[in-house]
């Protein structure tokens, strides 16, 4: 099995509106997602020979994602949701990027520098 991941960061602001703490306010992260595919062989042949994918071409999916609705958004808004939590967040961009990424096997997002949620299925 061959794995690659690509990182990537936005900056964002939400609430969770049903928190039984201070989450429930208006507040704001620097995230930092990061993209993993899995297949079990690589390119055969061409300019990718020899590749899971290039990751710039993981770039030319994810970045357009990341700045439609991700980067500097209120995510409650942009996501439709009243709770954009970490995990919430990982699904949502999982489903997203499915059809486009063949290969996708995982979405990681680091609210913090100590606490992240994952999403596989």
């Amino acid at each position: 099995m061959y794995e690659v991941e690509k990182t990537f960061r936005f900056e964002s602001g939400h609430s969770l509106e049903h928190h039984d703490g201070k989450c429930k306010e208006p507040h704001g992260h620097s995230y930092v997602l990061t993209v993993t595919l899995r297949v079990d062989k690589l390119i055969e042949a061409g300019p990718k020979k020899n590749m899971v994918i290039d990751f710039d071409d993981i770039s030319k999916v994810v970045k357009p994602m990341i700045e439609q609705s991700l980067d500097h958004k209120w995510l409650n808004a942009s996501l439709k949701t009243d709770s954009p939590t970490a995990e919430y967040i990982a699904k949502w961009v999982y489903d997203y990027l499915e059809p486009k990424l063949p290969g996708l096997y995982m979405i990681t997002i680091h609210e913090t520098a100590t606490a992240k949620a994952i999403y596989r299925p």
